[in-house]
């Protein structure tokens, strides 16, 4: 019996791995992975307020420009939490698209305002949209996506995030701000409509027992013809009914299984906002020019994203060959030693050394765009297990969002006390906590499927459990046999005498 059903559990794993890839199924795939764009556009966009401060339609501030450019993290601490239990309730694919529909008239608003007050009502808004967004892609598009290609489809939520950025500045540049705010919101009325042609999450449709649903959502994505039993029986084997109720996700959260995968990557997205990410390339200019290096502000923005988008779509190629391991260890040890000789040049105070922190920059972009940026968020949607997946993805980005403001806000303040250098020799050290990290404690996903690793952490556990449960059983034998050789040890001691 336990043969068989052994045999059985491998079958849908095997019929779950190779999932047929078809057009449908792609075009969905791709439609949620386009929404970060939304994310790159809001950032990219803080390159148009020089001319901004430069327009007399309004004064705006050196405060007002921090706060335009922060508002998006700010928001996400409060959003990222009630996106989580929204998309448990409403359903992610429907959430994904009532945060998108609207983003066209925040767009508007803020390039044909008259206040600055509006100008905060639409940033405030087009940032509870992106927010909503960030929460939700990647754990969707592991639900929706083939264990094959797994990898890159979850890469390029990235990419087009970089996109998103690099046109940004782009528009930035040859536009004035209100033409180039407006501009920006062109993509986003057919980028909104096409979500309405993704089926919603065949995992979310079992936790809500809708099967029928589930069914149709699966032959929607795999074709009419393909019989989608096997998958179904994979996704129900993982999926319950309680799974879809708050209470029952955060009394899930509390078993080892869950909570493990879960403070695992919360750890890995803390660490990585620890390590500089957001200083880097929020404040890129400021410190090419701290480090005496003089570049023009545009080429230096402009190089900065070309070289991040470059890197990322080469790990788009390459995850699904390497894995996830390999590349996020090895280019988390480049980002920490990029950013260690950098700041020990800058701490040594080394003559005609000026080119080291460019270089240095620029090797710690290409290696966060290859792995350090990317492969957290895909780690996301594949390790997080389902019992738990809506809240702890809410959760990790809710963190996410309040370390990269912290960090983010506190930089200048940082560097201005202790120095450019030690600062960013501080960096390194928590990259390489996250190489540490990854090395020892969380698994390799490629090829494998989302009940694979849920089963991973389980299994894991389990057997440590039972090593510890016979380790308890055979210690008082053990203690017996020790016993037992003490008395015979001072019976041959007396017998000697």
């Amino acid at each position: 019996m336990d043969k068989t059903t052994e045999s059985d559990k491998k079958g849908d794993g095997e019929d779950a791995e190779h999932s047929p890839i078809t057009l449908r199924r792609m075009a969905c795939v791709l439609v949620i992975a386009s929404t970060p764009f939304l994310n790159g556009m809001m950032v990219g966009w803080s390159a148009v307020l020089p001319k901004l401060q430069e327009d007399d339609r309004f004064p705006v501030s050196d405060e007002d420009v921090t706060w335009l450019v922060s508002l998006m993290l700010v928001v996400g601490i409060g959003v990222s939490p009630a996106a989580g239990t929204l998309a448990e309730y409403l359903g992610p694919r429907r959430v994904m698209f009532l945060a998108m529909l609207p983003v066209v008239g925040f767009w508007l608003l803020q390039a044909c305002t008259p206040y600055l007050s509006l100008l905060y009502v639409g940033r405030t808004a087009a940032s509870v949209s992106a927010s909503m967004v960030c929460t939700m892609v990647q754990p969707l598009i592991a639900e929706l996506c083939p264990t094959r290609i797994r990898g890159m489809a979850s890469t390029m939520p990235e990419v087009m995030s970089c996109v998103g950025v690099l046109l940004g500045y782009v528009l930035a540049y040859l536009l004035p701000w209100d033409v180039a705010t407006a501009v920006s919101a062109a993509p986003f009325l057919p980028l909104s409509l096409a979500i309405l042609f993704v089926p919603e999450s065949p995992y979310w449709l079992v936790r809500k027992k809708r099967i029928d649903e589930a069914e149709r959502s699966l032959r929607a994505l795999l074709g009419r013809s393909v019989d989608v039993t096997k998958e179904l029986d994979a996704i129900r084997s993982t999926t319950t009914f309680k799974q879809s109720k708050f209470k029952n996700q955060v009394k899930e959260l509390r078993e080892r299984r869950n909570a493990i995968p879960v403070i695992l990557m919360l750890s890995v997205f803390v660490l990585r906002e620890l390590g500089g990410k957001g200083p880097v390339f929020n404040y890129t200019v400021y410190m090419f020019r701290n480090a005496g290096v003089q570049l023009d502000a545009f080429y230096c923005t402009v190089f900065v994203g070309v070289a991040r988008l470059a890197s990322t779509c080469v790990s788009a190629c390459t995850l699904d060959l390497v894995g996830r391991k390999p590349l996020l260890v090895g280019t988390a040890v480049i980002c920490a030693v990029s950013e260690g000789v950098a700041g020990a040049f800058l701490f040594l105070e080394v003559e005609g050394a000026d080119w080291v922190p460019l270089v240095s920059v620029i090797v710690f972009v290409i290696g966060y765009g290859v792995g350090l940026g990317p492969i957290p968020w895909i780690y996301l949607g594949e390790l997080l297990p389902t019992p738990v997946r809506s809240l702890a993805a809410a959760l990790i980005t809710f963190s996410y969002s309040i370390t990269y403001f912290g960090v983010s806000y506190l930089f200048l303040r940082v560097i201005s006390s202790l120095g450019l250098g030690p600062t960013m020799m501080v960096f390194a050290a928590a990259n390489l906590i996250i190489a540490f990290l990854v090395l020892c404690f969380i698994p390799e996903t490629k090829g494998r499927t989302l009940q694979d690793m849920e089963t991973a952490f389980a299994s894991k556990i389990k057997s440590q459990d039972i090593s510890v449960t016979f380790e308890e059983k055979a210690s008082p034998a053990k203690e017996k046999v020790q016993m037992d050789d003490s008395r015979y040890d001072n019976t041959k001691g007396v017998s000697s005498v």
